[in-house]
């Protein structure tokens, strides 16, 4: 049976690019210029000081949280999804998700 992880790239590090997106922008002298966004990947283990994430790092971990989560969502869909595995997964980023928040009002 496939599972989320098997069926996706794998995780990278904070730093590391997982998708890029190319887009053009004219500029005032008539020349294009390309920017290239970056999807990162952030989990608490991720983050400088342990319990103390900064804003930014908080940012990119509820959002790595919220992306695997869609992910694993579509993958129950997928016939050779390891339903069970993919479920506990989903159970286990919505508790990250909650934690993750409670950051936000201390």
């Amino acid at each position: 049976m496939a599972t989320v992880s098997s069926l996706q790239p794998k995780m990278t590090s904070g730093l590391e690019s997982v998708e890029s997106v190319l887009h053009t922008v004219p500029s005032d002298s008539g020349k294009v210029v390309e920017f290239h966004s970056r999807e990162l990947d952030m989990m608490p283990g991720d983050w400088a000081e342990s319990g103390n994430p900064t804003p930014y790092e908080l940012r990119v971990t509820l959002q790595t949280c919220k992306r695997l989560w869609k992910l694993n969502q579509e993958a129950l869909q997928h016939p050779d999804c390891d339903h069970q595995i993919t479920q506990q997964n989903i159970k286990v980023l919505e508790r990250m998700y909650i934690v993750l928040m409670d950051y936000l009002v201390e």
